[in-house]
């Protein structure tokens, strides 16, 4: 299973893109990245209907929870999403997606398995999912309805 945070869940969804998360299989996301999804759903954005409805909503165990708040104290710096997803990844050994360059960094310390989006990119295109040609489209769109802008590098 792969767990995502909501940037890159929101990022994919927003482009039209969601269903390329799959290509690792199962997705997940934790409750607290479920919260941070409400928020623009609230503000009239339909984006993240597709993410509940295409997700497994991961729920936290107690030993879980308490590994969060500790995980909180000594990471303040990440997002209460990331932090949440990187303890059940770690916990369950899961993988865990995220844009978050400070939180990737964290669950690579704690030995979490990554996949980057330029793994997710490069494994359309490995498994002929979809062209390189395809895949800088799908990059260009997550840049255009996330206004943000994505390395091409691993291509």
């Amino acid at each position: 299973m792969i767990i995502i945070d909501t940037d890159i869940a929101s990022a994919f969804a927003k482009a039209g893109h969601f269903d390329m998360l799959k290509l690792f299989g199962v997705v997940g996301i934790t409750p607290r990245v479920y919260e941070e999804l409400l928020t623009p759903l609230e503000h009239g954005h339909e984006y993240p209907k597709e993410i509940f409805e295409k997700t497994e909503l991961v729920t936290v165990s107690d030993d879980e929870q308490r590994e969060y708040l500790k995980l909180r104290g000594e990471h303040a710096e990440i997002e209460k999403g990331e932090t949440e997803s990187i303890v059940v990844c770690l916990r369950r050994e899961h993988s865990f997606s995220s844009f978050d360059k400070r939180a990737i960094s964290t669950a690579k310390e704690l030995g979490v398995n990554i996949i980057t989006a330029g793994v997710i990119f490069k494994g359309l295109i490995v498994k002929n999912i979809a062209t390189k040609e395809e895949v800088l489209r799908i990059i260009k769109d997550i840049e255009t309805a996330d206004n943000r802008l994505l390395s091409r590098a691993e291509l």
